[in-house]
């Protein structure tokens, strides 16, 4: 509560949250989460921290290594450091150990917040979400020789991201600079301005990125892959918005068609850490190397580049660039249900691989009896019950946020007026 006993409104919480975060951001993140509760649960996961006591399930399952911030549009497909193209969660940012039920209780909330949003009856939205657990749990209970590989790797390949057109694009290196850059008048690429997605950055920050990538090249094989040919910021997403987050535009494999854009994104702590009293394990000096050694224990195969890297005194997740169309898309899934189920089925079975690889080593072998003989139970469930619970917050919640950022008032004085011009490139 603040100093007149009153407790902060769902507007101020969030505010709080994002009070360190760059004005201009938070001003377009509070506009994107005002769209519809679906994108207000995207953007609110420290609100699903705060409320987890309120609607978790009575068993919430043994701890292991979740992605802390699961639902729908954090499935993606990625290029694995081998070439191979994977279909995978691909946000872990939150990533944490806890209870496995929190990722299920988040995810399963966001279908029922989705099927709500395009008006699909309960029973259809019920029914995705039984769909959703019970793909998870069968992934769990199948027997590992009957995996395509010894530790249970989702290679999800071509032939499943294929065939399900509105999950996901092709992963194109030449499309994605085609799409992002330009050719100067030397026939070098720049990357293309832009103030919605590639913001102009200043000079002073063009060197310091420019000189803490080079050096990070020169740790690499192929130091001379790493000579920064251009940086913007970027935006994208919602829960992210308004921290610092680059794309570079490096050498590559020399020719302009093998240039390679980097995606580099600042880091924090994650929301959950209030969930959980679960020892965690030692990742390094910073978030950074939290979200990376995440990523490279809960994905299929290691995503390529994925690594740390510091600028001027902060730390950072670098890897190659993911094009926006290999994102799972609920506004292309919308337009057919069909192929939204199909969708959700391999959420289910690809969480269910996720958290068998969260299992810690050295306890791999009692602590997986323990979670398949979780899921076997009625714990499910319980979990879509604390699922129901959730949206049923997310909506009230949303509808208080909608209500008062409608006042023209409502925002401080900083998010509602311009930033005064830079000197930038």
């Amino acid at each position: 509560m603040d100093v007149k006993g009153r407790s902060p409104s769902i507007l101020e919480t969030i505010l709080e949250y994002n009070h360190d975060r760059k004005p201009k951001r938070v001003r377009l993140k509070l506009q994107r989460m005002d769209e519809n509760p679906f994108a207000f649960f995207r953007g609110t996961d420290h609100l699903f921290a705060r409320s987890w006591l309120e609607y978790q399930p009575s068993d919430v399952g043994p701890a292991i290594l979740i992605c802390g911030d699961l639902h729908l549009e954090n499935f993606g497909a990625y290029e694995a450091e081998d070439g191979e193209i994977l279909f995978d969660i691909n946000d872990f940012d939150e990533a944490i150990v806890a209870p496995a039920s929190l990722d299920l209780v988040r995810c399963t909330a966001s279908i029922l917040i989705a099927a709500e949003l395009w008006h699909l009856t309960p029973l259809q939205a019920v029914g995705m979400a039984l769909a959703f657990l019970e793909d998870y749990r069968g992934t769990l209970t199948t027997r590992p020789q009957d995996h395509p590989d010894a530790n249970g790797l989702p290679l999800l390949g071509p032939s499943v991201i294929w065939n399900r057109p509105g999950v996901t694009g092709s992963v194109d290196r030449v499309s994605l600079l085609n799409r992002n850059t330009e050719f100067t008048k030397k026939g070098t690429r720049r990357i293309i301005r832009n103030e919605t997605k590639h913001p102009p950055i200043s000079t002073s920050r063009f060197k310091a990125i420019k000189q803490a990538v080079e050096q990070y090249g020169k740790t690499t094989r192929r130091p001379g892959s790493y000579a920064v040919l251009d940086a913007t910021a970027r935006i994208v997403g919602i829960g992210s918005l308004g921290l610092p987050r680059y794309v570079v535009l490096v050498e590559g494999a020399g020719p302009p068609d093998e240039n390679w854009l980097l995606d580099i994104k600042a880091a924090t702590s994650p929301s959950l850490r209030s969930c959980t009293d679960a020892l965690q394990p030692e990742c390094g000096e910073s978030e950074a190397h939290r979200i990376v050694q995440a990523q490279l224990t809960l994905q299929a195969k290691p995503a390529l580049g994925l690594d740390v890297i510091e600028i001027e005194g902060r730390w950072y997740r670098i890897r190659q660039l993911i094009p926006d169309e290999n994102r799972a898309s609920l506004d292309r899934l919308r337009r057919d249900p069909v192929k939204l189920r199909e969708a959700i089925h391999v959420a289910g079975h690809v969480t269910g691989h996720s958290h068998l690889r969260g299992i810690p080593p050295l306890e791999e072998s009692h602590r997986r009896d323990e979670l398949i003989a979780w899921a076997s139970r009625p714990a499910l469930d319980a979990v879509m019950a604390a699922a129901v619970r959730c949206a049923e917050r997310n909506r009230l919640d949303y509808e208080e946020f909608h209500e008062s950022i409608s006042r023209p008032s409502a925002l401080p004085k900083p998010l509602r007026s311009k930033e005064s011009p830079r000197k930038s490139r």
